[in-house]
């Protein structure tokens, strides 16, 4: 079997302690879903995958009348984790965004329904600010389930919060901008639209490789 990166996203996850299932399913949906989502059923299968490799195992605990499985990594699953950490990754960063997709294909429909979606954008988007605010407390009050990885951790937390706020600021103000267009002209409408598009991204070019 050869292992994928959900393969490894799960060995990081028996890094930090041994889980459950349900337990580790959880956590993918805690933090890891909003960078790297994954079908629940891919979650699920892959601990025992694991285990035939042997870089995890399952034990059975008995927990009352019923009994759990609690999967753990090796020292053969650490080894493989810090390989692949220690490797180039392997893809670049990619986006999903269906409320994009629909902007795209927005002359094709009407403002109205562009407004709803944008409408949509910030709801949706808000549940990861939520997520983000209640983490950051979690963080700052000491008491976060993995506090002791917090000078990592940050470093994901700026990203997903930032990603958020840029979402929800864009999705803010480009309904703004759809609401002005029925007053507008259509020369209006252009000039704004190329202001728009006349804004450069901070770096223009890409940075050179280190050696």
């Amino acid at each position: 079997m050869t292992l994928t990166t959900t393969s490894y996203a799960i060995l990081g996850q028996l890094a930090l302690q041994p889980w459950t299932m349900y337990d580790l399913a959880a956590q993918m949906r805690r933090n890891v879903t909003f960078f790297f989502p994954r079908a629940e059923s891919q979650v699920y299968a892959e601990p025992k995958r694991l285990v035939e490799r042997g870089l995890a195992t399952a034990d059975t605990e008995a927990t009352g009348k019923r009994a759990r499985t609690v999967y753990s990594i090796t020292e053969a699953g650490r080894a493989e984790l810090a390989r692949w950490l220690a490797e180039p990754a392997t893809k670049p960063p990619q986006l999903e965004f269906e409320g994009l997709l629909r902007v795209m294909f927005a002359p094709y429909g009407r403002d109205e329904d562009l407004a709803r979606t944008l409408d949509q954008v910030r709801d949706d988007i808000g549940g990861m600010l939520d997520t983000a605010n209640r983490i950051r407390d979690e963080y700052l009050e000491g008491r976060a389930p993995f506090q002791r990885h917090v000078v990592h951790r940050a470093i994901m937390h700026d990203f997903l919060s930032s990603f958020a706020d840029l979402v929800d600021e864009w999705a803010e103000r480009s309904a703004a901008r759809i609401a002005k267009w029925p007053e507008q002209s259509d020369e209006e409408r252009l000039a704004d639209a190329l202001e728009v598009v006349r804004r450069k991204p901070r770096r223009t070019r890409r940075r050179p490789k280190q050696a």
